[in-house]
């Protein structure tokens, strides 16, 4: 059945990162489904220098609400909406337009989001959650009775993974979480994908992430450096950046200059870098879900990662990629890299065990499937406890 849905989020094209990801597939699909999808999102104060910089095509509605500002939170570039006409605007679009369902992507986000779940006038609203807080996160403990009352106003809550349901748990044990993945586009992250030109003639190790200390740039190079000790034929290719570029590239030492490539960051191309690699490797410290890994089994590339619980819900160790249990294990993840370095046959195994698992669990016709299951069961319900209050 056609619905009108609108998706809000303080991320969104042309600020890069997994939830600007979501939203944009997410709507994608809806619409190719018959919907009718309105994405609400801020203009970033500051808009990123990419290689690629135009944002991938919608065919759907984009509504600008606001300005989003950069902050750092949970050791993370995160955005807020800082804007006090927000949630009048809010108010005005729900009046005029009959939405069936309000999704909002990270519902603690400011201001967008917290307005949306309050202002919402659809018989259905749906919070995602995509984050995961460290043991003991004080401002959650502090905030707990709004957070509560704000959570409320949702008739379900989505957590993108089983790390972010025992993330929050501890601090919202009476919220039931319903876990519906992340999707990728296995029509664009494929290995069919054409490789740069320019990184032909090494072997390429790719790490992509912004330069947040949890993302283990740090630690890749230090991998890197310790697997060129033994061996001379490869290169790591680093896409992305962040405010710690200078400091991370003076790590690189003279010699190896030549062979420790800063891209800058990455959107539509990410499916030819992903292609031009033999391994994607990812050292990171904190992850609810791993787009940046799914990205790369979709697209047919072995991955090294970190044995986090986000992750490990993706790829399982030793069948879809290989696992090391610390990032700062520079160690593990050299031999890693150098075990599937010298046998290309075992990394082809597992590129293609991780085609499978992006293209049969996680491609977005699945992920659409559930979202329109929850949508119509909420609905539905709804619709039955209206009739059970008529007089």
């Amino acid at each position: 059945m056609r619905r009108r849905i609108a998706i809000l989020s303080d991320y969104y094209y042309p600020q890069l990162g997994g939830i600007t990801e979501q939203v944009h597939g997410q709507a994608t699909e809806l619409t190719r489904r018959g919907h009718d999808v309105t994405v609400i999102a801020p203009k970033p104060l500051v808009v990123p220098r990419t290689l690629d910089p135009e944002p991938p095509p919608a065919d759907f509605e984009i509504i600008r609400m606001g300005v989003a500002f950069p902050l750092y939170v949970n050791g993370s570039e995160t955005l807020a909406t800082l804007a006090p006409q927000v949630p009048l605007l809010l108010d005005r679009l729900f009046r005029r337009r009959s939405f069936d369902v309000v999704h909002v992507h990270n519902p603690f986000g400011v201001a967008i989001p917290m307005s949306a779940l309050m202002r919402s006038r659809a018989p259905v609203t749906v919070a995602s959650t995509h984050s995961v807080v460290p043991n003991d996160y004080w401002l959650l403990r502090a905030f707990y009775r709004p957070l509560r009352t704000l959570l409320g106003h949702a008739d379900a809550h989505i957590a993108v993974s089983q790390a972010v349901v025992r993330s929050f748990q501890p601090y919202f044990p009476e919220i039931e979480y319903e876990v519906i993945p992340n999707g990728v586009n296995t029509e664009v992250f494929t290995p069919a994908a054409e490789p740069l030109a320019h990184l032909k003639g090494k072997r390429n190790i790719l790490f992509v992430g912004r330069f947040d200390p949890r993302n283990g740039l740090k630690h890749m190079l230090d991998a890197f450096f310790e697997l060129r000790r033994h061996r001379s034929d490869v290169r790591l290719i680093v896409v992305g950046d962040g405010p710690l570029r200078k400091l991370l590239q003076r790590k690189v030492p003279r010699e190896l200059i030549e062979d420790v490539s800063f891209e800058g960051r990455v959107n539509g191309l990410r499916p030819r870098y992903l292609a031009s690699a033999e391994i994607f490797c990812t050292p990171c410290g904190l992850a609810s879900f791993g787009m940046v890994v799914l990205e790369a089994m979709s697209s047919g590339t072995p991955v090294v990662a970190t044995r986090l619980p986000g992750f490990a819900e993706v790829l399982h160790d030793g069948v879809h990629g290989l696992m090391v249990d610390d990032p700062a294990d520079v160690g593990g993840f050299s031999d890693a890299l150098d075990g599937l370095l010298d046998d290309p046959m075992y990394g082809r195994a597992l590129a293609r065990a991780g085609r499978e698992r992006a293209v049969s669990t996680y491609a977005w016709a699945h992920v659409a499937d559930q979202l329109e299951d929850l949508y119509e069961r909420l609905l539905a319900r709804k619709k039955v406890a209206s009739l059970a209050s008529a007089p």
